[in-house]
């Protein structure tokens, strides 16, 4: 088709009776350049096999079928499923799969692309449905064996708490949890007017590289978590007061001992301490023996 994407929307609902669905956050990225800046941002060749998730009516993965070796597209709409399977019935290099990314098959993925002759990690590039952003977010990081990076469209409040600094209103657990697995950076900021139907928030593209290691040593990813989780749950109190009624302590002044071996001021809030200081905090508390709290 040469048509606008506007107009393919246009021929595809009528000639399918689809309707938008708001409950699977279905807005369809129909701005030409930044389809063509987000597969150049994911440096794609032919040797390299990519996981989207959400691919709408196909306008990415049509570019990223193109660019790519293998493209598998996870589409829970199966009106949607429809569609793409008989606009891409010529191009064996495109695979849809109707199913739910939060449940995703990692291993049974890999396996049918491997019989392919792809063994590389998946690259993942999606415009992710904005309701389960963060979910899918932490979803893919616990299966990072199966990919080396990622090129994910998310609202921009999302992508400015993932690529976060300490100190500021968005650095939290999305940041540091993120940041255990990857490196974040935001490599495209997107408008609404740039989908179709047009969203209430503007948009950002995040790239996430697979770190080999997390930035700093921790001995148990669980303890560290969950110091985290704590530290951020009451932002508006001490890093000594969060940790207090955390419940990870049997004793209160059991904070107060890690703090001072720490050197850490227990007067600072929980959004100023960086990685490596949550990650001395866990490491301090797993050499005493201390678990969390079943």
């Amino acid at each position: 088709m040469n048509f606008s994407y506007e107009t393919r929307i246009n021929v595809l609902m009528h000639q399918y009776h689809f309707r938008f669905d708001k409950g699977l956050g279905q807005n369809f990225l129909i701005d030409g350049g930044i389809l063509d800046a987000i597969v150049e941002k994911a440096g794609l060749d032919q040797i390299d096999r990519v996981l989207e998730i959400g691919p709408g009516m196909g306008f990415l993965t049509e570019k990223l079928g193109a660019a790519a070796g293998s493209v598998t597209a996870v589409e829970l709409d199966q009106t949607l499923c429809t569609i793409l399977t008989e606009v891409f019935r010529e191009e064996p290099q495109i695979d849809i799969v109707h199913g739910d990314a939060l449940k995703l098959d990692f291993a049974a993925l890999d396996g049918e692309t491997r019989k392919k002759g792809f063994d590389k990690p998946f690259k993942i590039v999606a415009n992710l449905p904005y309701y389960i952003t963060t979910p899918l977010l932490f979803y893919f990081l616990e299966h990072k064996d199966y990919w080396s990076e990622m090129v994910l469209m998310v609202q921009k409040e999302v992508a400015q708490r993932v690529a976060a600094s300490p100190g500021g209103k968005d650095y939290g657990v999305l940041t540091l949890m993120t940041s255990y697995d990857a490196d974040a950076e935001i490599i495209l900021k997107v408008p609404a007017k740039a989908f179709r139907p047009c969203p209430n928030v503007d948009s950002a593209v995040l790239r996430l590289t697979k770190r080999d290691a997390p930035p700093s040593f921790v001995k148990n990813r669980k303890l560290f978590r969950a110091l985290v989780k704590a530290g951020f749950a009451q932002r508006r109190k001490t890093l000594s007061n969060a940790l207090k009624n955390s419940g990870l302590f049997q004793e209160k002044t059991a904070v107060s001992d890690l703090l001072v071996k720490c050197n850490i001021d227990g007067n600072r809030r929980g959004e100023t301490l960086s990685f490596a200081e949550y990650a001395l905090l866990a490491n301090t508390l797993a050499g005493e023996g201390q678990n969390e709290k079943s």
